[in-house]
């Protein structure tokens, strides 16, 4: 498991591993030398030397003194440990959601959107507060035990002796029996998390089909379901972290019974030591233990982790020369199918000259939006090739392309942002004149004139609060607003209603009448939406 995670960290991340492994080491020592600075006392007390209460006190002052000057570095410690373990946390969430997002729109269409979030979020943390901070609270308290028990050993060997057997059989009788289950019981865990996170978005997002067909109720039992088994799993983990406590208390009594069996001398000063070192031994091998059970717990973060941090995808490099648009962009034997095998069109050919209209039409499942995602460079082909004014369109200058052309779905991607941050998408400012000026286009100039905020009017979460026409134009205004030369629709209007979808068309219509260079490619079931097309070409 540790080289599982060492081969998870960068270069910087390694040497910088030191440092926290230096400053776990240190943190040992100092708690060691904070429990042998009260074997002094201990003797004082014992053998009751000369000097009296003034010393004893003295000695007691001194010790606070060092006590509070260990723990204040102590502190220190802590945080140089705890800020290397957010460090990767960060950075490996980080890392995650953006191997996640360029692995491309064909991986993601096949993962579960809640899945990725959770992993990115929650997973990543659960591998710094449950596996990293774990590991190193053990290798800390493990070295504080070995230094006691080696101290213990060479100063009194009986007592040494028995403390170790009085521990190891039962950290080894306990180890063994409840691995097993706490791996299990963590991925059940992880799988559960995921699945209550499904449901409650899933609830949200389809608030007005359930409370149509009165199905909340379904929902909400899948929610108890899942949080009675997560309670359960939760209680069942706890028990097993509730036996280090019982454990490292039965080992201590338990040796102490064979040291005043079996020892012989000054009983009274090695119980005093044998009850010194116990008052940290109990604590340390409690906490490496619950931490040995949280690691076990959480082990299967590890994997996941690993998965999404590497076997990124291999970038191509980024090719410079802007793409030019004055003549046409042109499909030659163009080809696509799915890794299952599904083969979607072959040999498809066409060609589309700028300032045309284009209508794009066939049946559900003939590739329509698969030809849209092979034309934006978000899939590659399998075979043929697209030219733009004969440049061949390829994963290293589609970002090149994609500064020419803009993008209308079904389903309009709104911020949870302002009006203007909406249509300015992605820029740090927007262009208040520029915005004004494409709402005007779009005919939206009214309607943002009446919003509270005019342009700085929050939208709420994912357009909560515009109307489906609304949102297609504000889509349109995006475009706009890039001075795009291009633009797709992918069956935009199919879910306006009729008064809407013209308003809609017809303000596309106007649009390519003003800006004759404007090219339009349209996906459309309805033959009213194609109307104002130049052409229409029949997929499959």
């Amino acid at each position: 498991m540790i080289r599982q995670i060492y081969g998870l960290l960068s270069e910087q991340q390694r040497k910088r591993g030191v440092w926290a492994a230096f400053a776990v080491l240190l943190r040992a020592l100092l708690d060691f030398a904070g429990v042998a600075a009260l074997i002094p006392i201990l003797l004082v007390v014992v053998k009751r030397e000369d000097g009296g209460r003034s010393m004893m006190l003295a000695l007691c002052g001194a010790v606070l003194l060092f006590v509070l000057l260990k723990n204040a570095l102590v502190v220190l410690l802590a945080r140089v440990q705890s800020r290397y373990q957010l460090e990767i946390y960060r950075d490996f969430s980080r890392r995650m959601f953006a191997n996640y997002y360029y692995r491309g729109l064909l991986f993601l269409k096949g993962k579960s959107s809640v899945q990725l979030g959770h992993e990115v979020n929650y997973v990543c943390y659960t591998f710094s507060l449950c596996v990293l901070a774990p590991v190193f609270r053990m290798a800390g308290e493990a070295v504080l035990v070995l230094l006691m028990v080696s101290a213990l050993l060479v100063w009194e060997p009986l007592a040494g002796f028995l403390l170790c057997l009085s521990f190891l059989p039962l950290v080894g009788l306990y180890v063994g029996l409840v691995r097993k289950r706490l791996r299990l019981f963590g991925m059940e865990e992880l799988e559960a998390r995921r699945k209550q996170s499904r449901t409650v978005v899933e609830a949200f997002r389809g608030y007005a089909e359930l409370e149509i067909a009165q199905a909340f109720h379904t929902s909400l039992a899948s929610f108890d379901q899942g949080m009675d088994f997560i309670v359960r799993n939760r209680l069942r983990t706890e028990i097993y972290q509730l036996f280090p406590s019982f454990l490292s208390e039965v080992a201590i009594v338990a040796g102490l019974a064979l040291l005043i069996g079996t020892g012989s001398g000054d009983l009274g000063l090695v119980s005093g030591v044998f009850a010194v070192a116990a008052f940290r031994l109990i604590p340390a091998v409690r906490s490496v233990l619950n931490s040995w059970v949280m690691l076990q717990n959480a082990s299967h973060t590890i994997a996941v982790v690993a998965e999404g941090i590497s076997d990124a995808p291999r970038k191509e490099v980024p090719e410079e020369i802007p793409f030019t648009f004055r003549q046409a962009i042109e499909l030659r034997g163009l080809g696509f199918a799915f890794p299952d095998g599904q083969t979607l069109f072959s040999g498809l050919n066409l060609k589309i000259a700028r300032g045309e209209r284009i209508g794009v039409r066939g049946a559900s499942g003939s590739g329509k939006s698969t030809l849209f995602n092979l034309m934006l460079g978000f899939f590659e082909p399998t075979s043929g090739e697209i030219l733009i004014d004969g440049r061949k369109l390829t994963p290293a200058n589609r970002n090149r392309w994609h500064e020419r052309v803009g993008y209308v779905p079904q389903e309009i991607f709104i911020i949870e942002g302002t009006l203007a941050d909406n249509i300015a998408l992605g820029q740090p400012q927007a262009n208040q004149a520029k915005v004004w000026q494409v709402l005007e286009q779009v005919q939206l100039r009214e309607w943002a004139d009446g919003l509270p905020q005019g342009l700085d009017t929050s939208l709420g979460e994912y357009g909560s609060r515009l109307s489906g026409g609304q949102k297609q134009r504000i889509g349109i205004a995006r475009a706009l607003y890039k001075d795009a030369e291009v633009l797709f629709f992918d069956e935009a209007t199919s879910a306006l209603d009729n008064r809407t979808e013209q308003e809609i068309n017809h303000a596309l219509e106007t649009l390519s009448q003003k800006h004759r260079e404007l090219t339009l490619i349209v996906i459309a079931h309805r033959e009213s939406s194609l109307a104002f097309c130049d052409r229409v070409f029949d997929l499959g």
